[in-house]
């Protein structure tokens, strides 16, 4: 939590601790990417024992703490280059950047105007479940294509040789209605294929969490790695004594300041006005939690 001290006429009578709440979906939809097959990431400005607690209840075992805009788009370009193919989520700001050098970008429907547009996908509604729907619809759009293209492919496979003539020996000849014909069915049986995705119904929160009710469970502190910014070293243990945390704090913060002069200069983009627009600007704007 992040603490408020009240005062009033210079005295200190109270104190206010803020915390942002977690989705009730989020626990169930981080659960289901990882069935998926997905590695799910936490990548956050807040400091790590913020970061620590939240990944304990949503059931992620990764994470990125205390990071800037720029870290963020470092960190996407550092996965892109080992060779993973990254989605990100997020609906801030501060998420633009590593929106737009995502793979797929993914911005919540009700997050700011800037992350909308460097997104790729956009949700309508604040339903992290919605993520899940959306990939989950990709993979079947992506699978009816294939089918489409078996179907396209059959005809020609067919087609083709008998008109060549390969088979006239037998007495086997394409006449000019039966290729018009196998044309139009090849059209036909891949536009019909094509209407089975109008039979698409997204799963419901229901649907979701009665399979995977038994599977869910909190993380357990020790199996959490915490990581300062970019860096990969692990902040596995929280107990430091106040000269390790100023030093581990100094390190981090000049690592930080390198690391953003870094990544803002190595950005190569397709669209340089969308991303000189987002990443351009941000070391006037961005805000450490260190």
């Amino acid at each position: 939590r992040t603490a408020v001290l009240v005062a009033v006429d210079d005295e200190l009578c109270g104190l206010i601790a803020i915390a942002d709440t977690v989705k009730p979906e989020a626990e169930l939809a981080v659960h289901i990417l990882k069935s998926m097959g997905l590695e799910v990431v936490l990548m956050t400005g807040d400091n790590s024992k913020t970061a620590r607690s939240i990944a304990s209840q949503v059931g992620i075992t990764k994470v990125f703490a205390e990071v800037l805009p720029s870290h963020k788009v470092a960190k996407v370009k550092q996965l892109q280059e080992e060779g993973k193919r990254v989605a990100m989520v997020g609906d801030g700001i501060n998420d633009s950047p590593a929106l737009a050098m995502a793979n797929v970008g993914i911005a919540i429907g009700t997050g700011t105007d800037v992350a909308i547009e460097a997104a790729d996908v956009v949700l309508i509604r604040n339903d992290l479940l919605d993520v899940v729907a959306s990939i989950d619809l990709s993979r079947k759009t992506v699978k009816r294509i294939r089918i489409n293209f078996v179907f396209a492919l059959i005809y020609n496979l067919v087609g083709i040789p008998i008109a060549a003539g390969v088979f006239m020996p037998i007495g086997l000849v394409l006449q000019p209605w039966m290729g018009s014909a196998a044309m139009a069915a090849s059209s036909v049986s891949v536009v019909l294929s094509s209407l089975f995705l109008k039979l698409y119904r997204k799963p419901t929160y229901e649907n979701y969490e009665l399979p995977a009710r038994s599977q869910i469970g909190q993380k357990s502190p020790s199996e959490i790695s915490v990581h300062v910014g970019i860096d990969d070293t692990s902040r596995n243990s929280p107990k430091l004594g106040l000269l390790d945390r100023i030093v581990n704090y100094s390190r981090a913060s000049i690592n930080s300041l390198l690391s953003d002069k870094r990544s803002l200069n190595s950005v190569v983009t397709s669209e340089p006005d969308k991303h000189s627009l987002l990443v351009g600007d941000f070391r006037e704007d961005d805000d450490t939690a260190l």
